[in-house]
């Protein structure tokens, strides 16, 4: 299933943040807008001609444009715009499409005091084009301002033709508000007895808005009731961790900020229970023990604790909780509970296990078979029907775990299967459930059958649970009940083993948060695309055409995994997918249909690649850098090249290093690395490198140093690489530099940022932008803070902002959109 969410309806409106321009491209005849003539003697407007006229002969956008035709000097005519709003101190802009035919066309804004009394114009006059070209004029607005109005004109020196469309007005900083956002569950699990109906799942939340614990009637398919988490010094973000303890406690573990919550049906509250294990930053998994229990992993150290609620919470083991020789485990990922012998099952990492502690002797043992160890982590482990399940790199396994009387520990596989997401509903009749392709799968304990029930889930499922339900008829006895997050919402499944009843549905009354803008980019056809951390989805701005809401997105193409690179190139824009490392090419001109449109080109998965970084285009290929999956340090460089059609992946290009800027020119690709490998992977080299790469020899042709920094510091990311003018230049840490590739040498190197320090290396950070309208000069943010400009000649730098500013895209027209407070998108005019 595959869906364009419309959260405010579809077509293009205003926003509340744009300043709305009434009628802006003349689609509704001259409405809103006043013809005006400024001569010096007579009514003398048709006396040679002279006329204003709604056509639609040609227009840059939509159907219709306007034909101001001025046959006669010594006087102006034109049209004014409504009152627009205005404020004293803010600089404006003023936009428009013209096409000019013969003589000169100009373009004003005009700022108005209360008693209508013009205070001061700004103007740009445009010069005959065969082609339809867009100009501006910029002007601030001065005290006692009330208002501005805009004027499309010929002056009275002037006679001649033109054509206009398209006419925006912006303030030089707007906030365009939430462009991707999401109403699905992550962390879920299902109430006890009683409320063996009720679902408690947790919708996302970001560095603004808490997250919010749902409560999901499973009877009427709606929610009941909604909280968002209690605060703390360091607000949570997000839970994928979530139980139900042996008394029907709901139990919550959160990141970033590692805590513990609880609910109780029918309270009023959430309440904190802290941090079980202090300076850890994830709780990923809770799993319930006996008495009222319940136990829990963390990332960061690879902790695991046991909260009593008679005792509170009390660390197991020291951190890690286990570690092989020469390895450091810092995810505790996933963990399980056995009741009738108190034995835990933990997925560990990376460089996967899945280690079985009995509480009671404190033994530990690693039950995961030896050909999965190459895996970097299990996402999921489960304890039901007497079989460990683990899920692991998309295979699902069940395995029997036998103990000797002497205490030896051995598992057996039973079963293993491919193509599956991580889950499996609780044991009913000697069987389990879990997805494999998006399909509904059996297993069948005691004969190890796999059995494909052919019914279409939408999303991945966060939580199965057996549910006697109140419409017996349709669902007689036991139904298993399953909560997804397909397509950004919340949906709930119902499969009833006894007659086959299966429905999906969505449900009613899921919050919906905003999502934490993950990537920018611009679009071939000028849009301006989003993502959001985690849910992923492609959010489609188009300038000067927002949705009506902003704090809701309008459009977001779904589904599609978190998306951590875009650029466009040739009519297309490539995305590149986490995890997986996908590279996917998406054609706007084309309907959105997933698996066509867009299409995967890559799929560095497969050589334990997993976040994408980069992304260049040139020689009829596109290039991607990637960094290593979690405990890899190697990156790759991958191509896919158009001619074959097919594609080839570079691991370890720079050793032991991730591959994270990449630019082409004249044939060559050239590209920066960082020291930082996969996630929580140790660095083993001390300093990133410049190299070049061959596209027709399919080699590494060169590698470069960066320039030697006073003091020996070396520098430990390249962030960013544009070819621009014959150079490249590019950023490492708070350094700017400029490289030639044809002498090959750095012809510049300083330091700008002195704040912007990265000792661990890091996979982005800054980014640069050229736009046509400022040839002279270069635009880009950096450390999460600064909007800069760069003076090309003597590579001075112009603070614009430094208040948070992050990622950086520009539209046709030479606006700047970056991320501002997390998940607002922002746009600077200029």
């Amino acid at each position: 299933m595959s869906v364009l969410l419309a959260f405010s309806g579809m077509g293009y409106r205003a926003s509340a943040s744009d300043t709305p321009v009434s009628n802006f491209g003349f689609e509704q005849a001259l409405a809103d807008w006043t013809k005006f003539v400024d001569k010096d003697n007579g009514n003398d407007l048709d006396e040679q001609g002279s006329r204003i006229e709604v056509t639609d002969r040609q227009a840059s956008e939509g159907e219709h444009s306007v034909r101001i035709y001025d046959a006669k000097k010594s006087r102006a005519i034109g049209l004014e715009s409504g009152k627009l709003e205005a404020e004293a101190g803010t600089a404006y802009v003023v936009f428009a499409d013209v096409r000019v035919e013969s003589g000169d066309a100009e373009l004003s804004v005009r700022f108005y005091d209360g008693s209508d009394r013009m205070l001061v114009e700004s103007s740009m006059t445009a010069s005959p084009s065969e082609s339809w070209k867009t100009i501006q004029a910029n002007g601030t607005a001065p005290a006692g301002v009330s208002y501005a109005k805009i004027l499309l004109h010929s002056s009275k020196s002037n006679e001649g033709t033109a054509y206009w469309d398209h006419v925006r007005f912006a303030k030089d900083y707007t906030n365009l508000g939430v462009q991707v956002g999401s109403a699905a569950p992550l962390g879920a699990t299902f109430g006890a007895g009683a409320h063996e109906n009720l679902i408690y799942s947790v919708i996302t939340g970001n560095a603004n808005d808490r997250p919010i614990m749902q409560v999901i009637d499973a009877n009427t398919e709606k929610v009941t009731a909604s909280e968002a988490l209690p605060g703390a010094s360091v607000n949570p973000t997000g839970a994928w961790a979530a139980t139900t303890a042996t008394d029907g406690t709901i139990y919550l573990g959160t990141y970033p900020n590692g805590r513990l919550y609880k609910y109780v049906e029918g309270e009023s509250c959430i309440t904190d229970l802290g941090q079980p294990l202090p300076g850890e930053s994830y709780v990923f998994d809770l799993a319930a023990g006996n008495n009222g229990k319940v136990y829990g992993g963390s990332y960061g150290r690879a902790g695991f604790f046991e909260y009593d609620p008679a005792a509170g919470a009390k660390q197991i083991g020291g951190f890690p909780f286990y570690q092989p020789p020469g390895q450091t485990y810092k995810y505790l990922r996933a963990l399980a509970h056995d009741k009738e012998r108190n034995v835990s099952y933990l997925a560990m990492g990376p460089n996967a296990s899945v280690i079985r502690y009995d509480h009671a002797t404190g033994q530990m043992d690693d039950i995961l078979p030896a050909k999965y160890k190459s895996i970097t982590l299990a996402g999921t482990v489960d304890f039901t029907g007497d079989r460990v399940f683990v899920a692991i790199g998309g295979y699902m396994m069940a395995l029997r775990v036998d103990v000797g009387p002497d205490g030896t520990v051995t598992s057996t596989e039973e079963m293993s299967t491919t193509g599956t997401a991580p889950r499996v509903s609780p044991e009913n009749n000697g069987r389990v459930y879990f997805t494999k392709g998006n399909q509904l799968t059996r297993y069948d304990i005691a004969s190890k059958q796999v059995t494909d029930l052919g019914l279409s889930i939408p999303g991945r499922i966060q939580r199965y649970g057996w549910v006697t339900l109140q419409d017996q008829a349709n669902y007689p006895g036991k139904t298993l009940v399953a909560l997804s997050d397909g397509n950004y919402e919340t949906n709930l499944i119902k499969y009833n083993p006894q007659n086959g009843a299966f429905h999906v549905s969505r449900v009613e009354g899921s919050p919906r948060i905003a999502g934490a803008i993950n990537m920018i980019g611009a679009g071939p056809d000028g849009q301006i695309y989003t993502s959001a951390y985690l849910y992923g989805g492609l959010g489609v701005y188009h300038p000067f055409g927002g949705d009506s809401n902003d704090n809701q997105p309008e459009h977001i193409y779904a589904p599609i995994s978190q998306i951590d690179k875009m650029e466009s190139a040739g009519g297309k824009l490539y995305l590149g997918t986490y995890p997986g490392g996908g590279l996917y090419e998406y054609d706007p001109k084309q309907p959105w249909s997933p698996g066509v449109n867009p299409k995967l080109l890559i799929n560095s998965g497969t050589y334990q690649q997993d976040r994408p970084k980069a992304i260049a285009y040139g020689h009829n290929r596109v290039f991607m850098g990637t960094a290593g999956t979690t405990g890899s340090r190697p990156g790759a460089l991958s191509v896919y090249d158009y001619t074959t059609g097919t594609a080839a992946v570079h691991k370890d290009i720079v050793k032991d290093q991730s591959i994270i800027s990449l630019a082409y020119y004249k044939g060559l690709l050239y590209g920066g690395s960082t020291i930082r490998g996969g996630y929580s992977s140790t660095p083993s080299q001390t300093e990133a490198k410049l190299f070049v790469y061959d596209p027709v020899t399919q080699t590494k042709t060169a590698e470069y140093s960066l320039p030697a920094i006073e003091g020996g510091r070396k520098l430990t990311a390249i962030t960013e690489l544009k070819a621009i003018d014959g150079k490249l230049w590019g950023f490492a840490e708070g350094y700017l530099f400029v490289f030639d590739p044809e002498s090959r040498a750095f012809e510049y190197f300083a330091e700008k940022f002195p704040d912007v320090l990265l000792p661990e290396g890091n996979y982005r950070d800054a980014d640069l932008v050229a736009v046509e309208k400022d040839p002279n000069s270069l635009y880009g943010t950096i450390g999460s803070k600064y909007l800069f400009k760069i003076n090309k000649a003597d590579k001075a730098i112009t603070i614009l902002r430094s208040d948070g500013a992050d990622m950086l895209a520009a539209d046709p027209i030479g606006n700047l959109y970056f991320k501002h407070n997390d998940t607002q998108l922002w746009r600077y005019s200029f």
